[in-house]
């Protein structure tokens, strides 16, 4: 019998107000901790290692109905400093998928450079955003006065600057551009200047005090969470040729070896991206369950179990307040 189970993915959990990026896209920790009450009163807290079970046996009786399971992307030092405490104090377990890069070589990646160059230019107004467009576009001819061959600005903005339910076209547009658009090493060097630009710091630096360390995962391990992979270097999975797809995964796994089952791993694809390349890769290496960020509740025997819907934090009540 299938049961619903409802997955549901955060980023950032700090106390924004008083951060030095409050536009962050994350959410207040008193916002959380009021969100984590609530579902504690509708629903029932599940374990990740009840649902590996109850696939492996193909029973879903023992799962809870309105179950709910915590889920962290990116590994960021919130998820130990703010998160984990609260989880531990009542009780929850949390499901943290941490890129592995960034804590294994203390690197910067560029999916929070972007972030971070977005929540410098919101604090500037509505002029930095399109003054942030217009260096994305001077990057861009740099790179086409050397001779690459790319489609013009206005055909990619036009292409790339696409809404949708959180963000502007124009803030979709530095995401694509710089997310997959260009090539590799262009988008990571657009990427690295206007960090610098905006956010101004060394990159070395911000990355230590913005992730996890392997010490602190352990030892929210030990206490009861529970790890995924996600991902070496962030990358769009099916994106990739399927070598570098294959190796951005095997190197994922063998860092995280010791906070995982390499026999029934979870895997969380970045930016929710995958293809049957992909889950067949992940399924050989000996994935139990994947998560993607389709918004909707998971039907536990129904759905894709390698690739089970998850809400995003700004869907449950009580709703993200601005700051």
């Amino acid at each position: 019998m299938e049961k619903t189970v409802h997955f549901i993915m955060y980023h950032y959990v700090r106390d924004l107000k008083n951060s030095e990026y409050p536009t962050i896209k994350g959410l207040d920790k008193e916002l959380f901790e009021k969100q984590l009450a609530y579902l504690l009163e509708h629903y029932t807290p599940v374990r990740m290692d009840e649902i590996l079970a109850a696939y492996q046996k193909n029973d879903f009786s023992d799962i809870p109905e309105n179950g709910f399971v915590l889920t962290f992307d990116d590994g960021y030092i919130d998820h130990y400093e703010v998160v984990y405490p609260i989880l531990k104090k009542v009780g929850v377990q949390g499901v943290f998928f941490p890129n592995t890069m960034a804590w294994k070589e203390n690197k910067l990646l560029t999916v929070n450079r972007i972030h971070f160059i977005l929540a410098a230019v919101e604090l500037k107004g509505s002029l930095a955003m399109n003054q942030l467009v217009a260096d994305c576009f001077e990057e861009m001819d740099f790179y086409r006065n050397q001779g690459v061959t790319l489609l013009s600005n206005e055909e990619l903005y036009q292409n790339l600057a696409v809404a949708n339910r959180w963000d502007p076209g124009e803030v979709i547009f530095v995401k694509r551009l710089l997310q997959n658009a260009l090539p590799e090493e262009i988008r990571t060097e657009i990427a690295k200047h206007l960090f610098q630009k905006y956010v101004g710091c060394e990159e070395s630096t911000f990355a230590e005090k913005l992730y996890m360390n392997f010490s602190q995962m352990k030892e929210m391990k030990k206490n009861g969470m529970f790890f995924g992979i996600h991902g070496y270097d962030h990358y769009w999975l099916a994106k990739l040729p399927k070598e570098q797809m294959q190796k951005d995964i095997d190197m994922a796994l063998e860092a995280m070896d010791e906070l995982i089952d390499r026999n029934c791993f979870v895997m969380n694809y970045p930016y929710g991206n995958y293809s049957e390349e992909v889950i067949s890769y992940v399924k050989q290496k000996g994935c139990g369950l994947g998560v993607s960020v389709e918004a909707r509740g998971a039907q536990l025997g129904v759905d894709n179990r390698f690739a089970l819907p998850r809400w995003d934090c700004n869907d449950v009540y009580p709703k993200e307040e601005k700051v």
